[in-house]
């Protein structure tokens, strides 16, 4: 399957506007529910960030397997709205043709392929799923908007949607996105950081939970800045990892959710 990403820069047309607009306004703008099998056949193991398990299980599949799966993903997005048929094989094959975005799927897309910066969020517990956020901008605007990428398990009453999701694996997990303000990702950021951490079995130091921004990506290890934030629900003391000398600072949400937004508004350097 083709996506057409890059023609009419989808996240630029009126209706993608006007989803901006309104993460301006509101809490959150819910875009898409994809699983990591659709985000194969859209591109995303060549995306800046991607689950390294599901890129490996997609590499993994019999080029039989491979048509049968992306002919269903194709299917499942055409039903439900995120794909529009351009052109198509001559044979008629779905997934063999050309597709225009939904501009939802299309802003979720741009910020996962051009992202201005990444935040990568992790705990001690490797299993745990995290967010991650994806900034959507360019070089007149460099941050539109932040789309959140947020693990979610599979809600009954879309199942019918992902009938192949049990089946795969790595790459039947479900990721959520959704469209804030700068404003409201660092509200995001600061209630996930503020929790109590979990703690790896058979551990009894505490460990902490670390916000990774990383503002390049040109195929090596991009510098980053990160925090480690060591909270419990109310407080939360904060390390600038990797600043040396610099103490441990504590803060209320109020106070994190401040550095939060210092993190992803300070301009690139």
């Amino acid at each position: 399957m083709m996506p057409d990403i890059t023609a009419t820069a989808v996240e630029r047309t009126d209706a993608a506007q006007r989803l901006i607009e309104q993460a301006q306004d509101t809490e959150l703008v819910d875009l898409v529910v994809l699983s990591a099998l659709e985000l194969c056949v859209l591109g995303g193991p060549k995306h800046p960030l991607f689950e390294e398990a599901a890129a490996q299980a997609w590499l993994k599949l019999r080029d039989r397997r491979r048509k049968q799966v992306i002919t269903w993903a194709t299917e499942s997005m055409v039903k439900r709205g995120l794909l529009t048929e351009n052109s198509s094989s001559t044979n008629g094959t779905p997934g063999d043709g050309t597709y225009s975005l939904s501009p939802a799927l299309g802003i979720a897309l741009a910020a996962r392929c051009r992202p201005a910066f990444i935040v990568v969020t992790e705990t001690a517990v490797a299993s745990r799923r995290t967010p991650r956020l994806f900034a959507l901008g360019d070089e007149v605007e460099p941050v539109r908007g932040v789309v959140v990428e947020d693990p979610t398990a599979l809600p009954a009453d879309i199942a019918k949607d992902f009938p192949y999701v049990e089946k795969f694996g790595p790459l039947g997990k479900l990721y959520r996105y959704v469209l804030v303000s700068p404003g409201q990702a660092a509200a995001l950021l600061a209630a996930w950081a503020i929790a109590p951490p979990p703690q790896p079995p058979g551990e009894d130091a505490a460990s902490g939970r670390l916000v990774s921004l990383y503002r390049r990506y040109d195929g090596r290890d991009p510098a980053a800045i990160r925090l480690l934030v060591w909270g419990d629900g109310t407080n939360a003391r904060l390390d600038p990892a990797g600043a040396g000398e610099q103490p441990a600072i504590d803060h209320d949400l109020a106070g994190l959710r401040s550095v939060m937004l210092d993190l992803l508004t300070a301009p690139a350097p």
